[in-house]
């Protein structure tokens, strides 16, 4: 071999194990154990596992959500393994990437309450436990006292999240969003929609707290479209009712801004304690459907779902906002959202009456711009009882939708009393869909009305029927439900906060109408053809 050739040979070997020696240092260990799961595609992780040697099988897991994490790769599986229950749950948090499965090892002996036993959490970083991505599936899981969100989304789609529990022990100081979230660009006179940045902003144009299970939405990585499914997920907040500033906001939300459409379905959830249930807000042109199915909300502090379009005061000018609480909040962002919200088999209730002075009703429907968005909403088959407000009602005092459909149930959406027979298709053409069955009753329990036996309530434009339902008792002897009968009316004097006036009593009405400076005036509300009989009768022991 000729010595230049020799020299060539030396450098070429040198240089392979160079290159060697750099990528054993780059992976280390760490790297290197990604390589040793003989199954790539499934990862197992299990809270107090020992870390040395760990590869991710079943029967060598990974000690942290972080080596799953890091090693995983789209659409891989990742599975939480169960551990002792004195062993703490994994800490840390996971940001899953798109397609991923996020799963609790299901055993035939599930915790001792009969719920999930894989457990995890996050005290560090965010707080928040589990981030999604695009079509992600989440489950079996008990999801014990997050220092932020138990569950993300930020503009992803394609959420499967099913039989969780979500738990916690003691109330802590709440986590606001990132404040990129919410960026209000604002000229002298208006405010830049399109530059803003909306989706995790709050009413008054600050970054929204955390919720529980939290998805934002807007199309900013170019989703037209966006759908997530939550079912059987129960979430019990800690009993602190004496530091409500300290308890989940929200269990379950979705904020919408710019032109996105998007649609969650809530099926067979159970929540308690928090300070609302659920929360749909839009904002911009945003169109948001949320379906609550078979769920039931109890012990809350505020109201049990909420639909809420617009920023306060949007729509409002400088002129018109001086000597107002408008003052410091315009301009404000316009909104022309449109919030469409189908309500069937759900349970609203305050069995150990923790509902807080008069706010929580079991549905509120707010609007905060200046008749520019869309409110709609159909209950039926459902259960609301015992809210220390009206069972369901508007809150149209800082604004108002363009059109507001409340439908609690329509026999026949013609006003005039003669007209006693059955017209379904006469309700569809209205947007009356409901076919009632509601038992709604016992509510309005701290005396937010004059009038003890008002359940619902309409203030401002819009139109409520709630035919079809049963609404108690008030003659028990004569066995049947009572009609809703005729509406007490109301007037707010010219003053913002003015207590409103009653201009047309009726005696063991069942409803009120308001009419409020500004809002237009409520169109009607309707409870005739009551049912004659409890629709649900309780089950005989």
């Amino acid at each position: 071999m000729r010595p230049d050739d020799l020299s060539h040979q030396l450098l070429a070997t040198l240089a392979a194990v160079s290159l060697a020696l750099v990528a054993s240092v780059a992976c280390g260990p760490q790297a290197r154990a990604c390589q040793g799961n003989p199954s790539p595609t499934r990862w197992f992780v299990q809270a107090g596992a020992p870390p040395e040697g760990s590869v991710g099988t079943r029967e060598r897991p990974f000690a942290s959500l972080a080596d799953a994490e890091r090693c995983s790769k789209e659409a891989d599986t990742i599975i939480i393994l169960t551990a002792p229950s004195a062993v703490p749950p994994l800490d840390g948090g996971i940001k899953l990437k798109n397609a991923q499965k996020l799963l609790g090892a299901v055993r035939r002996t599930q915790g001792t309450d009969g719920g999930p036993s894989a457990r995890i959490t996050s005290t560090t970083g965010t707080g928040d436990a589990i981030t999604l991505a695009n079509d992600n599936e989440v489950a079996n899981l008990h999801i014990v006292g997050a220092a932020g969100a138990a569950i993300f989304a930020d503009n992803v789609t394609g959420a499967n999240i099913h039989d969780l529990r979500i738990s916690r022990e003691k109330a802590a100081v709440l986590t606001p969003l990132d404040p990129s979230l919410c960026r209000v660009v604002k000229t002298e006179l208006a405010v830049d929609n399109e530059a803003s940045t909306l989706r995790g902003c709050g009413g008054r144009q600050m970054p929204s707290e955390k919720h529980l299970i939290m998805f934002l939405a807007d199309a900013g990585n170019g989703l037209a479209s966006v759908r997530h499914a939550i079912r059987n997920v129960e979430i019990i907040e800690a009993a602190d009712a004496e530091r409500p500033e300290l308890l989940w906001p929200v269990a379950i939300s979705i904020n919408t801004a710019g032109r996105v459409n998007a649609m969650l379905r809530v099926e067979g959830a159970s929540i308690e304690n928090v300070m609302r249930g659920m929360w749909a807000r839009g904002y911009d042109r945003s169109t948001i459907t949320l379906d609550v199915v078979s769920t039931r909300v109890d012990n809350l502090l505020s109201d049990g779902i909420v639909a809420i379009t617009g920023f306060m005061c949007s729509g409002v000018d400088k002129a018109a906002a001086v000597g107002t609480p408008c003052t410091a909040s315009v301009p404000a962002p316009l909104s022309d959202a449109r919030i469409l919200l189908n309500v069937d088999g759900y349970r609203f209730a305050d069995t150990r009456q923790r509902g807080r002075s008069s706010d929580p009703g079991g549905i509120e429907a707010a609007a905060y711009d200046q008749a520019r968005s869309e409110i709609e909403i159909h209950v039926q088959n459902s259960d609301i009882i015992g809210a220390v407000a009206f069972g369901v009602f508007t809150y149209y005092r800082s604004g108002s939708p363009a059109r507001s459909v409340i439908d609690l149930g329509c026999v026949n959406p013609n006003p005039d009393p003669e007209t006693m027979r059955e017209d379904r298709a006469a309700c569809r053409a209205m947007g009356f869909t409901s076919t009632g069955r509601n038992r709604i009753f016992g509510n309005n329990t701290k005396g937010r009305s004059p009038n003890p036996h008002v359940e619902v309530a309409l203030e401002g434009r819009g139109w409520m029927i709630a035919q079809g339902n049963y609404w108690g008792d008030i003659q028990p002897a004569d066995g049947t439900g009572d009609a809703l009968g005729e509406c007490a009316v109301f007037e707010r004097p010219g003053r913002a906060n003015a207590e409103p006036r009653m201009v047309h009593a009726v005696r063991d009405a069942r409803c009120e109408r308001y009419t409020v400076a500004g809002q237009g005036t409520p169109d009607f509300i309707d409870g005739r053809f009551p049912l004659r009989a409890d629709p649900r009768p309780p089950r005989r022991r």
